[in-house]
């Protein structure tokens, strides 16, 4: 309706400005040699008026002529680029479907098509040789592209695959590192980073790519407090090994300050305190950890902490173990580790009744192989014994050390599984395990970066 208006408002002004031409008076002389051109006013601006017009349209038609041959040809690139593009696009569709022969037919169609899009080209060019098994003349394409500060990240990401997939990790890390340079605030990569730190055993700079993670929220504080732990135990056993002692103590004692209730750390900082003669500091950590997490494994090394009884002292040890008990009273373990004493001291009855309160509360092996050794000791009766060890092969199956990754048994915890998983054995029931990597979130380190590895589960 505007429009319509607007239209009708300009033919009236055109109408307006003629009507006013032809009323006025005067007329205009051309005296021209032996002519002489005699004009109305309004005629005469008429007449320059459609001169003009011809004129122009005359010019218009022989400019078109003129470029002609340009305008081919912009229109041939027009046509060529959308040819390229749509080249470019069906063959990245054929590499996410493995088409290697229709990949590299595409690529030749985008290099003859898009002969001012060279990173483009490459990049297609580059995977399809990926795909083809070419990873030299992959490598080659991607190294390349590096040249081009537009289009060097391509080259990056490329060249970062290609290390990872020939095994590469130094490499890839130094690629890594590129890349995080040019896109510092991209946390994709800031992971894999991460992950290859971790894979090239650089737990310092591991650490300092966790706090930049765990600043950017990209990981969850338990998470992120697992992987330090576990990191600065792997570089404890790394200084172990290069008999670097004063660092090995160092850094378990690093890892223990982060999590005093992880029952590893507190396992070897407690030996190592141990082997120095330092038994008062060994138990006062394993004292510590038990109000939290009374774990089997401590067992054994609140055993090696008890001090030396004074002579005729023969409640002595159960005494100690009492001591370890009126930490956590109700907890099984507590329980299990006081009855498996009394039987060792003879104490039988006593034995018996903290066997018939965990049985209540919760049937294990362990518990069904007491009852047979207090049966053993106490009443030497064989058929009783073999009754509670096939109670014991029926009975639930305990926690253990377990890798959440490959559902390995471990006999104790480490950094670093057997199959190269960091921070993924956990103590868990073997049956409770999840075989969904997707849903786990594992970082892999024996081969590429995948994701987060799963938060680790308080021992115990």
């Amino acid at each position: 309706m505007i429009r319509a208006l607007w239209f009708l408002v300009k033919a009236a002004l055109v109408v307006a400005i003629a009507v006013w031409l032809a009323e006025q008076e005067g007329t205009i002389v051309i005296d021209w040699a032996p002519y002489t051109l005699t004009f109305h006013v309004g005629a005469f601006i008429f007449a320059l008026f459609v001169l003009m017009f011809f004129s122009n349209l005359l010019f218009s038609i022989i400019k078109g002529i003129l470029d002609m041959p340009k305008s081919f040809r912009r229109y041939r690139d027009i046509t060529d680029r959308e040819k390229g593009y749509r080249a470019l696009t069906i063959g990245l569709t054929a590499i996410a479907a493995g088409d290697s022969k229709g990949a590299t037919y595409q690529a030749h169609r985008a290099r003859a098509f898009l002969r001012d899009e060279d990173s483009l080209v490459k990049l297609l060019e580059a995977q399809s040789a990926r795909l083809n098994g070419q990873e030299e003349k992959a490598g080659q394409i991607f190294a390349s592209l590096l040249e081009d500060k537009n289009a060097a990240f391509l080259g990056v990401r490329g060249l970062l695959q290609h290390a990872m997939d020939t095994g590469d990790y130094a490499g890839a890390l130094e690629l890594g590192r590129k890349g995080l340079s040019m896109y510092p605030s991209h946390a994709w990569i800031l992971k894999i980073v991460y992950h290859l730190e971790i894979r090239n055993r650089e737990w310092e700079a591991a650490r300092k790519t966790l706090y930049r993670l765990e600043r950017t929220g990209e990981i969850a504080v338990n998470k992120a407090n697992s992987d330090r732990v576990a990191m600065y135990i792997a570089e404890a056993e790394d200084a172990q090994a290069a008999g670097d002692e004063k660092n090995h103590y160092r850094l378990l004692n690093k890892a223990y300050k982060c999590d005093k209730r992880f029952v590893p750390g507190v396992l070897r900082l407690g030996r190592l305190y141990l082997k120095r003669g330092n038994k008062a500091a060994a138990a006062s950590m394993i004292e510590a950890a038990w109000k939290l997490t009374p774990h089997p494994a401590l067992v054994p090394l609140w055993e090696e902490a008890m001090p030396r009884p004074k002579s005729g002292d023969t409640a002595a040890r159960v005494k100690w173990y009492e001591r370890l008990m009126a930490l956590n009273p109700d907890h099984v373990e507590g329980m299990l580790a006081m009855a498996a004493v009394l039987i060792q001291e003879g104490l039988w009855g006593e034995a018996r009744k903290y066997l018939q309160k965990i049985d209540i509360l919760e049937p294990s092996v362990r518990l069904y192989k007491l009852w047979a050794r207090l049966e053993e000791k106490s009443t030497g009766n064989d058929e009783a014994v073999k009754i509670w060890l096939e109670k014991a092969s029926d009975a639930p199956r305990e926690r253990v050390w377990i890798c959440c990754e490959t559902g390995h048994v471990y006999d104790g915890w480490m950094p670093v599984s057997e199959h190269g998983y960091f921070n993924t054995i956990v103590w868990d029931y073997p049956q409770s395990r999840h075989h969904d990597s997707a849903l786990r979130l594992v970082s892999r380190v024996s081969s590429e970066p995948l994701l987060e590895a799963p938060a680790r589960k308080a021992a115990g």
